[in-house]
């Protein structure tokens, strides 16, 4: 993938865990400790160095939380935050950024476009605020064996996609559960609209699967042609599961493919989902002449496209079994 395609997918996957976190407490904006949550799942280096010190997801929640209540006391003030500690669909919570976390990731990725989260995580545990160093205190370790971690790990490599599949994409996130239960929500049909939201509901009928396609947004309407999407599950062996979903009321659309390979990994497992449209037999007429011009001028935007299905579908996964 090109330098800017993976800083776009890897800042797109911290904007987006970073607010899911934030939506826990219940408060309205994005701050560096929220930023700090979301690279402890971080798949790639910076994830690992926290994880390697001894930081796990709870124990950083418990650290935030521990955290904010003591500067609040210290103010003489005795509250409770009004989050339930469940994660709310960013969409819905209406979460905006703090100018400040926003600069300070923004200018740490801009830095190092192919390590985008590690340099954001030396930029905020070097923060002169000093409320991530005071969090990493809380947890025994201190900004400088971040530092010193992140200076002696390797960038870690993410998994590439088949050539062959153009319209595709694969990425990586770790997730801080056992396979068993990673296992448990991806291979069961029934569960699919639970991280996958391009599904509103699914149904059997017959040994077969039909899901309900869900609107994108509050106010878009699906289309009458893609509302059913027949669903099949192509393969379920140890660790791995393939789905297909094709849409029954337009035969000629292409079909999604989503296979999503669990590994094993320490506190957690790591999840690959691997993302393409499989064509179908495309248009017709005259449309059929200059569908190669049009796709060619499209692919530019088809591959951020791609990266933010991908994305989704691996956040999806990742905040059902954070929640």
């Amino acid at each position: 993938m090109s330098k800017f395609t993976q800083m776009l997918a890897a800042s797109y996957s911290l904007s987006l865990t970073s607010a899911e976190e934030a939506s826990r407490y219940g408060v309205r904006e994005v701050n560096v400790e929220h930023v700090f949550l979301a690279l402890v799942i971080d798949e790639g280096t910076a994830g690992q160095v926290l994880r390697d010190v001894g930081i796990t997801l709870d124990a950083a929640r418990d650290a935030v939380a521990a955290h904010h209540r003591e500067h609040l006391e210290s103010l003489g003030i005795e509250i409770e935050f009004p989050g339930d500690g469940q994660i709310r669909p960013v969409d819905e919570a209406g979460i905006e950024w703090n100018e400040r976390a926003m600069i300070m990731v923004s200018t740490a990725s801009a830095k190092n476009k192919t390590n985008a989260t590690s340099a954001v995580l030396r930029e905020i545990v070097t923060d002169p605020s000093g409320t991530v160093e005071a969090i990493l205190k809380r947890l025994g370790v201190t900004p400088d064996e971040v530092v010193a971690r992140l200076d002696e790990t390797s960038p870690s490599r993410a998994r590439a996609a088949a050539p062959a599949r153009i319209l595709g994409r694969t990425y990586t996130v770790f997730i801080p559960a056992p396979a068993s239960e990673v296992w448990e929500l991806v291979s069961d049909p029934s569960r699919l609209p639970e991280w996958d939201r391009t599904l509103a509901s699914v149904s059997e009928l017959d040994d077969a699967w039909t899901g309900l396609s869900a609107p994108y947004g509050k106010e878009t309407k699906t289309k009458r042609d893609t509302k059913r999407q027949d669903i099949e599950r192509v393969s379920a062996e140890p660790h791995r599961v393939e789905w297909l979903f094709t849409f029954p009321d337009s035969p000629t659309a292409n079909q999604r493919s989503v296979a999503i390979v669990l590994d094993d990994a320490a506190g957690g497992t790591q999840v690959t989902v691997d993302f393409a449209w499989i064509r179908g037999s495309g248009p017709r007429g005259i449309r059929r002449v200059i569908a190669p011009v049009t796709r060619l001028l499209a692919r530019p935007v088809v591959r951020i496209a791609l990266w933010f299905q991908v994305t989704a579908l691996a956040n999806g996964i990742s905040r059902t079994l954070r929640a």
